[in-house]
Formats: C-alpha cells, sequence, structure tokens
C-alpha cells in the first residue's frame, strides 16, 4: 500500500503517493539505498552533473576528475574552530591538538580576519570573521587547550544629520 507524507494511505487525505515518488527520484531502494549504498550518491543527478561539466569543460575528462586536495597553507589539522556571534561581540573558540605547543600559539586580530600563529611547521589559520570588529577590546584565554577570543563588535556609527550650509 503506497502511502502520503503523513503516514496516511494514499488517496485518502492527501493525493501525493510519497513511494512512488521515492522509487521514481532514488530507485528501487528508496532514498536510503541511494543515500547509504556506498558512493554515497545519487546515481541520476551524478549522472547529470557530469553531462553537465561535460558540455560546460569539454576538454577535461569528468570521469576521472578527482578533488583537488586542500592547500596546507590555508588550513591546518592542528586547530578546529567555532564562531560565534552574540548580540555585543564576535567569540572564537579555537581547539589546539595535542601536538601544539599552546604557550607558542600567537593570535593576530584585524578587523575582519583572527590569524592564528605559532603552528606546527610554521603553519598559520586565518579566521574569517562575519563582522568588523575592535581590536583593540579583543580578548583571549586558553583552557584546557581551547583557546577562547573574545572581539567586541564595531558599532555601527549612529544616523546623524548634517546641517547644510547655504552661501547665499
Amino acid at each position: 500500500m503506497s502511502r502520503t507524507n503523513d503516514g496516511e494511505p494514499a488517496g485518502a487525505a492527501f493525493p501525493f503517493d510519497w513511494d512512488d515518488f521515492q522509487t521514481r527520484f532514488f530507485g528501487d531502494g528508496g532514498w536510503k539505498e541511494a543515500w547509504n549504498g556506498g558512493a554515497g550518491t545519487i546515481p541520476w543527478v551524478d549522472q547529470y552533473v557530469r553531462q553537465v561539466l561535460a558540455k560546460a569543460v569539454p576538454d577535461v575528462n569528468v570521469n576521472q576528475a578527482r578533488p583537488m586536495p586542500p592547500d596546507n597553507k590555508s588550513t591546518s589539522p592542528a586547530v578546529a574552530c567555532s564562531v560565534f556571534e552574540t548580540h555585543r561581540a564576535i567569540i572564537a573558540r579555537i581547539r589546539l591538538s595535542p601536538d601544539v605547543d599552546p604557550r607558542a600559539v600567537r593570535l593576530f586580530a584585524y578587523s575582519h580576519e583572527l590569524k592564528v600563529t605559532g603552528l606546527p611547521g610554521e603553519r598559520e589559520k586565518t579566521i574569517k570573521l562575519p563582522v568588523p570588529v575592535r581590536v583593540d577590546g579583543t580578548k583571549a584565554v586558553c583552557r584546557q587547550r581551547v583557546v577562547e577570543v573574545t572581539m567586541p563588535k564595531e558599532e555601527a556609527s549612529p544616523v546623524k544629520e548634517i546641517p547644510i550650509r547655504h552661501g547665499d
């Protein structure tokens, strides 16, 4: 028996046949089989993307294309970072891996980014900030290999009426 999206039999309250949709969209095994059944892709979507890429970039064999490895200069497995935004501040939590000496880490705050240096292999990590911050009010604390950086947001200038001087 086919069912609708709310579990009711098809045709009862909602004429949408969910089982038929899954079979047509994902194949006989449904979405779980299509997604978890090996490649983690939906075969017809994967084929469509390959066809579009082959037309857009004819000189490249899309069947042999491989993703580019990450750039080691811009990313670092030595740190993991989360950025949070509150009403008044941006908070960056940087988790240091065991091979990082916390006392060797240095932070440099700019209005739109935070740079972490002193990582193994002389690597550094740049963290883009969602809004401008005031660098003069930035504070950092390291506890249990987690560096928490609190950066106050740059306050928006209030609206100010500009008087016009007339030279009559």
